[in-house]
């Protein structure tokens, strides 16, 4: 089989047909890699504009640091010196040393000074003592010299005068020393008074370091590219300077005079009021932008001028936009073959569909979708678009009916649940006389509504009556069910004497009308706050717990009577017990037991008995077990609601006023009333 030659292919082309460099993927394609090289442009020009000040304002930092750092090493250096130096003074003016004492304390304060060359110690003889006169050198290479016996006239220099005159010490300008072997040096003066702390003077300490000492520590900044550094002593000699034949040979001022740098007038205004100065300036003789710091050398009179070139830190900014636009470049080549091929199908009828989709995409549902009468590919797209449209606006209006009526429901089982959590009682502090009962509980239902209950009520001086209560379902029935019996319990509890009674008359009641066969389990109880006195009876309601005041734990063995709801009964055994000082009676639900974790175990009693822990608040007491259900079940779903009751006394005697007795309610009896009605309250 042979393929078609060239003359076939191109009669299958229709005479209209558009070539390759007038298709639409071909200006598509154009038009994208024109794009990506604009959108490049402006990238490189913000990148530009931004890392520009941000290596500039870098550089800034850097320079600063990096003077201020050199600044602080020369001035502890120098630092140095000057507390050997007064060191020294202080000794003298101190004591009254022999001239070899001082010569030795002289030589050692030369040794103890890193880099020292020598040190000069002068006192004046006083008058008609002459033999107390002293003048001596010392050199660290041991080249010693007595000044008075060479007769040299230190009295007539000009830094003998100086010093003698002055407050305090002072560095000097940098000078050769030929008998040092033509070393630059530089000495700081102390005048020595007759005291340490005043007095006239009578002579006077110097110490001499080579200029090396204070140069060599920044050696390795001004070896860096673009760096200058200059150090200026306190009469504006520039003790070193980049420039050939500059250092140690004129002044700051002068060398801005000589070479005409008046881009340096502001740093030399700040050297010599001795402060600190960053200043942005023009070479005027290169024409190049520096960033140049000035930074005092502590209270020394020095200065050192650090100055780093714009030219190579724009450099470095040019060379990585030149990288990144070269990368671009190929990116945006690359990029335009791609959406050619990628553009071949592209035409006017898929925008127009695109233009719909987006329209439906931005809820406009009513937007017409064109091209439905099309035979082709695009029509197929385009009544596939217009059937998904007209289901949508049906979906969504069955979803606006739908979400009306989950919004009704949730909103009506809002007010349901407000309800609801409205006939449960508030916590409850019961004061009389010594004794304080807290009673409170917490309820947190598994759905919006649940079937869990608690109630207290207080009848005559002093009396509480609670009950907690678990309805068999969930949800709406279980809510109707448990504001049922929450009714007639508290109608019960208040025409009843005992909580056998309050259980026999709700069994009563609930039996009546009750088709669904519904049921709940209930404790029922109640406590006198001055005796302590609890009484206790059960329908089927899971065992309470004793929180003793020395922190033991134990759950009461209880009988009980059937749930309220099966059929109508009277027997509910009580339970009668004295409840401590300090003590805490606690009952729930079976949603704390039977709360599942995520391997679907249930919590359990042995978890229950472990986790409650006698606390000296009601409330606490509740949380806290809570709490722990919850660590429990991890991320498992609440699959119960979860009600904890908690009542405690504090009282200081709880003997009852009858008996002059008080019984743990642990030690309590359980009675059948049926049996012996003999203990019957009331």
């Amino acid at each position: 089989m042979t393929g078609a030659g060239p003359d076939q292919r191109s009669a299958t082309l229709p005479a209209d047909a558009v070539r390759w460099r007038g298709s639409l993927r071909t200006k598509i394609a154009l038009w994208s890699g024109a794009l990506n090289l604009i959108l490049l442009l402006l990238i490189c020009v913000a990148i530009a504009w931004v890392a520009r000040d941000m290596i500039l304002d870098d550089a800034k930092r850097n320079t600063r640091a990096s003077a201020q750092e050199a600044a602080q090493r020369l001035a502890v250096a120098m630092r140095s010196v000057t507390i050997t130096t007064v060191g020294l003074t202080d000794l003298v003016a101190a004591s009254t040393l022999d001239p070899d004492e001082l010569t030795t304390t002289l030589r050692a304060m030369v040794r103890a000074t890193p880099g020292a060359n020598g040190a000069l110690l002068v006192l004046d003889p006083v008058h008609g003592q002459p033999e107390l006169g002293y003048a001596r050198y010392i050199a660290a290479d041991g080249q010693d010299r007595d000044l008075l016996a060479d007769g040299y006239d230190y009295r007539s220099r000009d830094w003998y005068r100086r010093t003698l005159s002055s407050s305090g010490g002072w560095w000097s300008e940098p000078y050769r020393n030929d008998t040092a072997g033509g070393v630059w040096m530089l000495t700081y003066n102390l005048p020595l008074r007759a005291t340490a702390r005043g007095g006239s003077a009578r002579g006077m300490v110097s110490l001499d370091l080579p200029l090396t000492t204070l140069t060599d520590s920044f050696e390795t900044l001004a070896s860096l590219p673009g760096w200058r550094v200059s150090l200026v002593a306190p009469a504006g000699t520039l003790a070193a300077n980049p420039e050939p034949g500059v250092a140690l040979g004129m002044t700051l001022d002068e060398y801005i005079r000589r070479s005409g740098r008046v881009d340096l007038a502001d740093a030399a205004r700040a050297v010599r009021l001795h402060q600190a100065g960053q200043f942005i300036h023009r070479d005027t003789r290169s024409g190049e932008q520096r960033y140049t710091v000035v930074e005092p050398i502590g209270d020394t009179g020095w200065s050192l001028l650090v100055a780093q070139s714009y030219r190579l830190i724009v450099a470095r900014l040019n060379r990585a936009l030149w990288q990144l636009a070269a990368v671009g470049l190929l990116l945006a080549l690359v990029s335009m073959l791609v959406v050619r091929r990628l553009a071949k199908r592209i035409s006017r009828p898929v925008e127009h569909l695109a233009e719909s989709t987006s329209r439906l995409a931005q809820g406009q549902y009513d937007w017409p979708v064109p091209h439905t009468g099309r035979g082709d590919e695009v029509g197929r797209m385009a009544r596939t678009l217009e059937h998904a449209r007209t289901s949508i606006q049906q979906q969504l209006v069955e979803i606006g009916e739908m979400g009306a009526a989950r919004q009704k429901l949730h909103s009506e089982l809002s007010i349901a649940r407000d309800i609801q959590r409205a006939m449960l009682s508030p916590a409850r502090v019961i004061e009389r006389g010594a004794a304080r009962l807290q009673a409170h509980a917490v309820l947190e239902a598994a759905k919006e509504v649940g079937g869990d209950f608690y109630s207290f009520i207080e009848r005559g001086d002093g009396e509480l009556w609670f009950a907690i209560g678990d309805v068999s379902d969930k949800g709406v029935p279980a809510a109707l069910f448990m504001a049922r019996a929450v009714t007639v319990l508290e109608v019960a509890a208040h025409s009843s004497a005992s909580p056998d009674q309050v259980l026999a008359e709700a069994s009563r009641r609930l039996i009546e009308g009750n088709d669904t066969c519904m049921f709940a389990t209930v404790l029922c109880g109640h406590i006198d706050v001055r005796s302590g006195r609890c009484t206790l009876a059960s329908a089927g309601h899971d065992p309470p717990l004793l929180l003793h005041a020395d922190g033991r734990v134990e759950m009461l063995e209880i009988a009980a009577g059937p749930p309220l709801g099966f059929e109508v009964s009277e027997n509910f055994p009580l339970w009668h017990g004295t409840l401590e000082p300090g003590a805490s009676l606690m009952a729930y639900t079976d949603g704390v037991t039977e709360a599942f974790d995520p391997g679907n175990e249930a919590y359990g009693s042995e978890r229950l008995l472990a986790a409650v822990r006698t606390g000296d608040d009601a409330g606490e007491n509740c949380l806290q077990l809570i709490a722990d259900v919850h660590r429990f079940a991890g991320t498992a779903p609440q699959s119960d609601d979860i009600t904890v009751l908690a009542i405690r006394l504090d009282q200081a005697a709880a003997a009852s006023a009858e008996t002059g007795t008080s019984t743990d309610i642990a030690t309590g009896t359980q009675e059948n009333l049926h049996a012996d009605t003999t203990d019957r309250p009331g």
